[in-house]
């Protein structure tokens, strides 16, 4: 999934690139974003440390956004972490808190449980997104971060109307749905506009 996910990145790297697996299940959420924190290292862009040296707000700003998206992406790839038999990137605590079983993996269970689940990581990478919007700006130069925002937060959308697109890792839709999905994209990153 990080190929399709992590490629919204406004900065190249390779689409094979995929987070590592935990060595072991994360118990908390702060488990969970130490975990993240390590690995943010490696979709940092490559002139990252210039970035940091004269603007360490902007930084922040990037390191939210790779956050944004690997908290997405431990998401969407969790039913296949669970079905190869990985430890999930989704907080221990947080599964048992909302009753979310591994029988939820296995038979794409959608119910209040997983709902609420979903809404939690839908919420907690849409604030980081909307934390990284400034990047956006100005109009020219910001113009790949509104592109990777918004192609994010249509991903965000479908899982809030179908939390089961979460399960299928990208939903299966019909050509008129992808081109006014692609067209709502190109205006949210042209004008900066929701």
């Amino acid at each position: 999934m990080a190929a399709t996910v992590l490629r919204f990145l406004p900065w190249f790297k390779p689409a094979t690139m995929q987070p590592a697996a935990p060595p072991a299940p994360l118990a908390e959420f702060a488990d969970l974003m130490r975990f993240y924190r390590a690995e943010i290292q490696r979709f940092h862009p490559s002139h990252y440390a210039a970035i940091q040296q004269k603007n360490p707000t902007q930084a922040a700003q990037m390191d939210g956004l790779i956050s944004a998206l690997l908290i997405l992406d431990g998401l969407l790839t969790a039913r296949s972490e669970h079905a190869a038999q990985r430890p999930l990137r989704l907080a221990q605590a947080e599964l048992a808190e909302y009753k979310v079983t591994p029988a939820h993996f296995t038979e794409q269970t959608v119910d209040f449980a997983w709902r609420r689940l979903c809404e939690r990581y839908v919420r907690r990478s849409r604030d980081l997104l909307q934390a990284a919007a400034p990047l956006g700006k100005p109009w020219a130069r910001g113009m790949r971060y509104r592109l990777c925002i918004a192609r994010a937060e249509q991903v965000l959308r479908q899982i809030q109307v179908d939390p089961a697109v979460a399960y299928q890792g990208a939903s299966q839709r019909a050509w008129v749905d992808e081109l006014t999905a692609s067209a709502r994209i190109a205006w949210r990153a042209l004008t900066g506009r929701r």
